[in-house]
Parts: C-alpha cells; structure tokens; sequence
C-alpha cells in the first residue's frame, strides 16, 4: 500500500484519564503497556494541559481549538452547536471520510457532537439511530428551531423502541448479577469493521474513537483489577465507596486505605482501557495504515481520587483534573522522543492544520477563517512551546441546587463558583468567582499542597494580570438555553450522577 499525501488521522480521547496514573508518565504500577510501548516510538508530552474541567467543554474545546469561554459548551448549554468550524467538519471538507464512536452521553448526535461525522456510533445503542424526541418537540413549540428532526420515520421509532429494551435489561436483569461490557469492547469492535474498509478507501480516514472506562463507576473485569490488588481480596477493594458526594457532603467517612483501594480500582479500568488501545493499535499495524497515520491519544480531564478532599472532576482545576496524557504518533513515527514543552489538548486541531498545510496543499479562504478562530498553535515540533496555559471550570455541575436537596446537611455554596487556572511551567493561579486566589510552586510542590500567594505576592499579581490580559483577547460565547435531552441521555447522565434524574 502507498502511502497518501495526506496522513490518515485517529484521535483517540479515554475520559476521565489523569496523567499521572499512566506508566509512561511515571505511575508506581504498570497500568499501560500498551501506552508506553506506544510512548517509545511517539512524541510524548510531559505537561499536556486540558483547558476544562469536565466532559463537555473539553472535548468543544479539542474539536473547535478553543477555550470554553469563547465556545460555550457548558452544563448550561451542552450542545455543539455554534458557529465554529469542528475537527471532523474541517477534514470532511478537504476530502477526509469521518469516523465517530462516543461512549460518554454527554458527546452525543443529541449534543450535535456528530457534526461532520460520515458516520457516528454511540457505543450505548444497539440500534444506532439520529432522532431524539426531546428535540422534535422543542421544533413543535418553536416553529423557529431546526435542529430537530422533521417527524420521526416508522423505522427510526422502532430503533428508539429497540434502545429502550435493551437499555431496560441491561439496567434491571443482567447489571446486578453480571458485569456486562457494553463499552470498550463495543467500541473496539465497531472500530474493527471500520478498519476492514479504510485500506479499500481512495480518500483518507478520520476517525474519533472515545473509551468512558477510567469514568465512575469504576468496574473493571476481574483480571485487570487482580493486576492491582496488592493482596488485597477483589472483593474488599470494589466495596470501597464510589460515591463521591456521599464522601464530600460527609455522609460517608474514608481514610487512607479506602482511597488507596478507589485508586486500584481506578487502575484496573485504566489497564483495560490500555488493552483496548493496543488492540486498535495492533489493527493499524496489521493492515499497513499505522505508518501513513497521525495517531492522537489523549484524555479530556482528570479525576480527584481523594486528592483535596475531593472525589470526581467538577469541583476543582487542581492538576489532578487538569494534566492530562498526550501522546502522538507522526506518521512513519517521527518526531520521536519526549517533549517537555507545555501545550494543551486544544492544540491538536491546530496541529492537524499544520500538518495538512505543509503537504502542499493550497490554502484557501475557509482555511484562514478556520485558522482565525484558533485560540491554540500547533504542538511542538510544529510549532512553539506556550508561555502559559488556561483552564476553565464555568459552572458547577450538578448544579449547587440539586447537591443541596440531595444531601441538605452540607453547604454546597463552597463549590457554587467558576475557576480559572493560569499555568506555566513552574507556577500555577486560580481564581474563583467567589473572589478566592491560590498560588502554587509547581517545581516543588506538583500536587500543589502549599499556597504561596502569600509569599509570592509579586508572582500572583503577574499572572492574574495575564489572566485579565487573555480574557480581553477575545468575545466570550453567550450562554443561551438549549433543546431538553431525551429521556433516555436523561436517565443515563443521571446514573453518572450529573443530573437529578
């Protein structure tokens, strides 16, 4: 097989993957191979940032090269659905065909999350179908909306009839007597058949392929959590507590011991994610396409496993949340080596650009408008180190509303606040709406455990003033209300404990 003028290009996002839990990147226990084999014939970034916090506005702002802020995809408004130019909708347009699978119900065809997409799986479907009722009645009571679909066919109910059954079994017969993998090994084998047409194709592929493993609940299949038991009994461990409101509102206590055993199961879904990477990998391999492909591996965000007190990923930018794997493989592997720099997960549609444009394709004027709204350069070697980082946490998620009927003995008004996070490669700002700041020295305190804005008074004031700087660079997107989500997302986020079901 030839290799094509333009690579290939497969983007892999594992949600809710912390940095510091991949081997690779310096974690006690061997939890991926497969990544760091990987690693060794890539370019692996020590200090990739993401710019949000959680699902949502992190994957937006991979797709749009952007920060939340200038995007808007939040809790408020979930849906991608704004004028700026997606990823999938940039390659489709020169000539790519695109591929998406998404595990997590939040990155949906419901959440506009599809556009640009040839073809787009939900791996929680077994009926793969487009229509959602919730958004053919928003078009019914507003004649001026049309995203949704113009009536639903007779086919297009039975798939929906189909999802609701299998959804229904899995959630009351199968689930609590059996561990039923309707995630990754879905995924992979949907990525199977793609890869049995890409040799065949004339045009090249893009394909976004996305693993919810790592997220809570954590559950991994009994031979990846016996790789991390440390004598422990299996048992013991996946008793520990996984709730981590209960934990944050006091209604559960845990120690030590307890966070230690959440992290082993954390690990055991990491390992069996890594698995399911080395198999696409081993694909690409197999069929010739590995060498004329840009390989992506990344994360969205992070998780607190006890870290500040903390469990989850919606209630803090410490670096638990916000550092993030990326690895890339160029194609025919060059470019090798590891890459200290600090870059950012949005970095990466910019990166594509550069690279598209450096084979000797003529730019036109859709390109500069793609290029206009980047708010991102190209990773290193491509382009040059960043002076500083920018994350965000716009709004509280589930709202403090919700928390606060759920457990009403704890004040959740302590969490009721956005942040924003300015980083270079020592230091660390945040600054809340509340009117809070914290400094930390990230060269001597990486889990940053000391405030020392105190002390560093001058070093707090320089970057606040960046922070105002960047923010004066750009019209932040408005917030505005959306379509409701269909019954079914509905009930799936709310066993994530998004939202109040």
């Amino acid at each position: 097989m030839t290799t094509r003028r333009v690579p290939n290009i497969v983007l892999i996002v594992v949600d809710t993957l912390r940095g510091d839990h991949v081997s690779c990147y310096g974690h006690e226990r061997r939890t991926t191979p497969h990544l760091d084999t990987l690693a060794a014939d890539a370019t692996l970034y020590t200090t990739a940032v993401s710019p949000g916090a959680w699902t949502p506005p992190s994957h937006a702002s991979i797709f749009t090269g952007t920060y939340p802020s200038r995007h808007g995809v939040d809790r408020s408004h979930p849906y991608l659905d704004g004028p700026l130019t997606t990823l999938p909708e940039y390659l489709r347009e020169r000539g790519y065909r695109t591929y998406g699978i998404s595990s997590n119900f939040w990155i949906s065809t419901a959440t506009h999350y599809d556009r640009g997409f040839d073809v787009f799986y939900q791996s929680w479907q077994l009926a793969q179908t487009r229509s959602n009722p919730a958004l053919e009645r928003q078009r019914r009571r507003d004649p001026s909306y049309v995203a949704g679909a113009n009536g639903l066919s007779r086919a297009e109910r039975a798939r929906a009839a189909i999802n609701r059954l299998d959804a229904s079994i899995r959630r009351h017969c199968c689930r609590p007597f059996v561990n039923l993998d309707m995630g990754a090994r879905r995924v992979n084998r949907v990525v199977r058949r793609w890869m049995r047409s890409w040799t065949a194709l004339r045009e090249p592929f893009f394909a976004f392929i996305h693993y919810m493993e790592p997220h809570e609940p954590y559950n991994p299949p009994a031979r990846f959590l016996r790789q991390h038991l440390n004598g422990d009994s299996a048992r013991h461990v996946a008793g520990v507590n996984q709730h981590a409101l209960k934990f944050m509102s006091g209604a559960v206590r845990m120690d030590g011991e307890d966070f230690d055993r959440l992290q082993r199961l954390y690990d055991g879904e990491v390992s069996y994610t890594d698995e399911c990477i080395g198999e696409v990998i081993r694909g690409l391999r197999a069929t010739g396409l590995l060498d004329s492909t840009l390989l992506v591996v990344t994360s969205d965000h992070g998780e607190n496993l006890g870290d500040h007190g903390l469990m989850s990923h919606m209630f803090s930018v410490h670096e638990s949340i916000l550092q993030v794997p990326l690895i890339v493989r160029y194609p025919g592997g060059e470019h090798r080596g590891i890459e200290p720099s600090l870059v950012q997960t949005h970095d990466v549609f910019p990166t594509v650009a550069t690279i598209l444009e450096s084979n000797g394709r003529a730019a036109t004027e859709r390109d500069a408008t793609v290029r206009a709204q980047f708010q991102a350069g190209a990773l290193p070697p491509f382009g040059t180190p960043r002076d500083y980082a920018i994350a965000e946490l716009r709004e509280m998620q589930p709202p403090a509303h919700v928390l606060q009927k759920r457990y009403p003995r704890f004040d959740w008004k302590v969490y009721d606040r956005s942040l924003r996070a300015v980083r270079t490669p020592t230091h660390k700002y945040i600054q809340g709406s509340d009117g809070k700041e914290w400094l930390y020295d990230l060269a001597s305190d990486p889990r940053e455990l000391a405030d020392v804005r105190a002390s560093e008074p001058g070093r707090a004031a320089e970057l606040r003033s960046r922070l105002e700087a960047w923010e004066k660079t750009f019209t932040p997107a408005e917030s505005t209300d959306g379509p409701e989500l269909d019954e079914e997302i509905r009930r799936r986020l709310a066993d994530l404990g998004y939202i109040e079901d």
